[in-house]
């Protein structure tokens, strides 16, 4: 008797490998080329805290390996720091994409950290 093994079904993620998290709409700026239409009045969004922990936390337990805060400006929202240190924690690679408009000191200890990368954009 002759056993054929099927290959395991393809997973509906399978490669997926980092997911975008819009956790604000705020921003400093009112940029004419920003395709999310951010401004200072924006808000951030209807997702708590507790929300985004549990997305952070789904995305690892699927296999994502990066996780990228965007906005708006992802540095005004007042939990992205706690955002990043849980997907650290979860040894999820994190990518802050900000403006670089204002950036204090001790944001430094943070984009500096083992698995975090900051992106940026420019236009003149």
């Amino acid at each position: 008797m002759t056993t054929v093994l099927e290959p395991p079904a393809a997973s509906p993620l399978a490669g997926i490998r980092s997911l975008e998290l819009e956790i604000t709409g705020r921003c400093q700026l009112t940029c004419t080329h920003c395709l999310s239409e951010s401004s200072p009045q924006a808000s951030h969004g209807t997702m708590t805290p507790a929300d985004w922990r549990a997305v952070i936390t789904d995305a690892a337990a699927l296999g994502i390996r990066t996780v990228q805060l965007i906005g708006g400006e992802p540095t005004v929202h007042p939990c992205w720091r706690e955002f990043t240190e849980r997907a650290l924690s979860l040894g999820l690679h994190v990518e802050v994409y900000s403006n670089l408009f204002h950036v204090a000191p001790d944001w430094w200890d943070v984009f500096t950290r083992e698995g975090v990368t900051l992106g940026t954009s420019y236009r003149d």
